[in-house]
């Protein structure tokens, strides 16, 4: 049966499927059209069960959010009023409103609250960077647009806070306008509204207020969105949280209380937290400024010479306290104070900051980058964070990066990936470290919260140091876990790294082999035409057997000796390449070792699943105040296990076999390539000495036959190839005659068996110089090292392609 003034359950095309939530005094119902599946959020004013309680003030609250939400209030960040068709379904729900107040027809934020958000099990000790990022960037956002219109909230709390999903992300948008109201420019009276939890101090005990205590409840729910608790022992009553809110100085953010009774004011955000240490740091300053006790100072910082390059003085709220003046006894004018609660937010939330993880010690480094910063000081700071040595600090890049390694050209900020908080965007290696990737004996970092328990783990904890150890104790399991994912992670990057080093090498000893064995080949026709030569000068003996012979000695020695050297070159060749096969097989190996081919992430290898249970039990426990002596004792049991497990996953012999087996590839490869770039550069010498060698046979051709046609003239009236002395004996041989290779006879073959030879010309192949029918010379053939006629036709192709470049190299020395 439906009850007076309850909304029916359909109303034309429209179906109430759920309520939603309840709000001071009103309830939000969803409403879906099946037809269009539009779904919208109604609220209408809360059905008091004594309608006396209905009072003026609760009339003129509710008129005062609607005429907001409908008339005034138009942003991103703040939950939109929408039309529904049609009219006739409004007219309806009017007719069960009571009192006859108007009715809220709002956007559904399907993603429910920020509350809600906090209590999952893995947020308890604060949400991740991207959505503490944009928590604070959504309030930032609707809280400067309501002081834009001089509207002050009041009532600025999580349940406040909705998720609205738009594509594959979650928006968050503030709602429930009932508390906010326009503020004159003298304020007005405040009463005790909003959540008390979240409420400034100000507007407990004093009468008068301004839009400032808004700035109080951002920075409460930035310290909570970090830490997974409010900042200001939030289990004390109202009474003692003032008395020591009102102690504390400017610069401290957070109130703890202990087991006995001990407060601790604190200056920085709690260490169990999931955003980076540069985004930490900036947000402590931040949180001083919004949680300054004094109203007029809150949200203000001094002006600096900065502040006038941000834009013009006009457009910066700037004041002067008085009492700083009187304060200071100083007759001097007080400094002026920029309202910086918003800005200071947009430059901490637009900053670059670079998030490394070392392989080494398992620790996150993070700094600021800008287009300035170069990478010797990214390697200072790692260093200062590590130990590492600058020179021994190596940089890894995960898939997810455009790059795949570090140049010198590359500049941090080009490594800087947008929305990847909470991943490594570079691993660090410690290149110096033989014996392992990730450090022997890695200690674990254990909450303090969680060593005060054991070290006297019978004591009962009270209830807020039980939750306080439990939000510890999964924080750090779940960390653990997440440790090891990343160890895991960084060291497969690592394989990849190497072996995509090793393949790019691939291409270079390709062309090592090509080189050398091409000079090898030109060796081998450095020695024909010295053979050939020797033979066409020796032709009618024409010059002096002594000076041949020792030119023909010194000609062979030459040879011989370069021969030598290249052939030393290809044997160290051959190593370098049987020994790169080796590698690049055992690279490829590496990566499909079990730990790299296993689904890792998808792996509870520290049992977090039931951890997660664990601390609901316990938490629930808390909230209806059964704890006991031993109520801690199931989280104390789980972090026991958690640290036996890490202990056997760091010392598992397969962890440490995949580690030593990238370390023996990288320490080989690094052999590999120092030889390399010796044979490189052997290469080029022996190149540039076969090419003087070549030039000096050349010349020594030269200077034999012109001495010799210098000593004998020939008679002009004697016919040709007579001797100027009479002597009836050889001719004087003719250098173009001598030089120029021998016609063939008609069928292709050799008249005179000699092979074709001109000194800077091209060589014939060597089986043309054959007479037909005649036997090999296996002397031409094997070139003084015996029959090999393997070798020579190895070697031929590679000749072929190098006596062009070792001729050419020769004639431009030559010129």
């Amino acid at each position: 049966m439906q009850r007076p003034f309850e909304d029916p359950p359909v109303i034309g095309d429209w179906c109430r499927e759920k309520r939603l939530g309840n709000g001071g005094f009103g309830v939000v119902t969803l409403w879906r059209n099946k037809q269009t599946e539009q779904t919208v959020a109604i609220k209408k004013f809360h059905i008091l069960q004594d309608n006396s309680e209905i009072t003026d003030k609760h009339c003129e609250r509710w008129r005062n959010e609607v005429k907001l939400m409908t008339e005034k209030v138009q942003n991103d960040n703040i939950v939109r009023t929408v039309a529904v068709q049609p009219e006739a379904f409004v007219r309806e729900l009017m007719r069960s409103s009571a009192s006859g107040l108007p009715i809220l027809c709002m956007e559904y934020c399907e993603g429910g609250d920020l509350r809600r958000v906090l209590n999952r099990v893995e947020n308890c000790s604060g949400l991740r960077e991207q959505d503490v990022r944009d928590v604070l960037r959504s309030l930032r956002n609707a809280i400067a647009y309501l002081h834009s219109l001089k509207i002050t909230h009041r009532d600025i709390k999580p349940e406040n806070l909705v998720l609205k999903q738009q594509g594959d992300r979650f928006v968050y948008k503030l709602t429930d306008l009932g508390y906010a109201k326009a503020l004159d420019k003298q304020s007005l009276n405040a009463s005790l509204v909003g959540t008390v939890e979240y409420i400034a101090p100000d507007l407990i005990y004093c009468d008068r207020y301004n839009c400032s205590v808004d700035y109080w409840s951002m920075g409460v729910i930035g310290f909570e969105i970090v830490t997974g608790v409010r900042p200001f022992i939030p289990h004390s009553p109202i009474t003692k949280w003032m008395l020591h809110v009102q102690q504390k100085k400017p610069a401290d953010i957070a109130i703890t209380e202990d087991n006995r009774d001990n407060y601790t004011y604190h200056t920085e955000v709690f260490a169990e937290n999931h955003i980076s240490e540069c985004l930490r740091r900036q947000l402590e300053r931040w949180l001083t400024l919004a949680l300054e006790w004094n109203p007029k100072q809150r949200g203000y910082a001094p002006a600096t010479a900065e502040d006038s390059l941000v834009g013009p003085t006009a457009s910066l709220k700037t004041v002067k306290f008085a009492e700083d003046k009187q304060r200071n006894g100083s007759s001097s004018t007080p400094p002026s104070m920029v309202l910086k609660i918003f800005s200071l937010l947009d430059q901490i939330l637009e900053k670059r900051y670079l998030t490394l993880f070392s392989l080494y010690d398992c620790r996150w480094i993070s700094l600021e980058v800008t287009p300035e910063t170069d990478m010797a000081q990214v390697r200072e700071e790692v260093s200062r964070v590590t130990g590492i040595p600058t020179e021994e600090v190596e940089f890894i890049l995960p898939l997810e990066q455009k790059q795949s390694r570090v140049e010198p050209n590359t500049r941090p900020i080009d490594l800087y990936l947008p929305e990847f908080y909470g991943k490594p965007m570079v691993f660090v290696v410690h290149r110096g470290s033989r014996g392992s990737i990730v450090q022997r004996d890695l200690k674990p970092r254990i909450p303090k919260s969680i060593t005060d328990v054991f070290q006297n783990i019978k004591l009962k904890l009270k209830p807020h140091m039980l939750r306080q150890f439990i939000a510890n104790s999964y924080y750090f399991i779940a960390n653990e876990q997440r440790l090891y994912l990343l160890l895991v992670d960084g060291i497969r990057n690592y394989g990849l790294i190497l072996n995509d080093g090793i393949v790019r090498r691939k291409d270079e000893i390709g062309r090592m082999n090509k080189v050398v064995y091409g000079i090898l080949g030109g060796v081998e026709y450095h020695k024909l035409t010295v053979a050939h030569a020797r033979d066409a000068l020796n032709v009618g003996k024409q010059i002096p057997p002594a000076v041949f012979d020792s030119a023909c000695q010194q000609w062979e020695e030459r040879s011989t000796r370069i021969e030598t050297n290249v052939r030393k070159l290809a044997e160290m060749a051959d190593k370098i390449s049987k020994r790169y096969d080796s590698v690049l097989k055992r690279s490829r190996d590496s990566l499909r070792h079990k730990l790299l081919l296993a689904e890792t992430e998808q792996q509870d290898h520290f049992g977090l699943k039931g951890v997660e249970g664990r601390y609901e039990q316990t938490r629930a426990r808390i909230l209806e105040k059964i704890t006991t002596e031993k109520s801690h004792m199931d989280m104390s049991q789980a972090v026991y296990e958690c640290l036996k497990r890490r202990d056997v996953l760091l010392r598992d012999p397969a962890f440490h076999e995949l580690q030593q087996q990238l370390l023996d590839i990288r320490t080989e490869m690094q052999e590999i390539e120092k030889v390399l770039e010796k044979v490189v550069e052997l290469t080029e010498k022996y190149k540039r000495e076969l090419a003087r060698l070549t030039l000096e046979h050349q010349d020594e051709v030269w200077k034999l036959l012109d001495e010799n046609h210098a000593s004998t003239r020939v008679n002009p009236g004697m016919p040709n190839g007579v001797l100027l002395n009479g002597t009836n004996g050889s001719v004087v041989p003719d250098l173009d005659q001598m030089m120029r290779s021998v016609s063939l006879d008609k069928d292709g073959g050799n008249k005179h068996g000699r092979p074709k030879f001109l000194v800077g010309g091209p060589m014939t192949p060597l089986p043309s110089t054959l007479s037909g029918g005649g036997s090999v010379d296996e002397n031409l053939l094997c070139f003084g090292e015996g029959p090999n006629v393997e070798d020579l036709i190895a070697a031929n192709e590679t000749l072929i392609m190098t006596t062009n470049d070792l001729l050419s190299d020769s004639f431009t020395m030559f010129k």
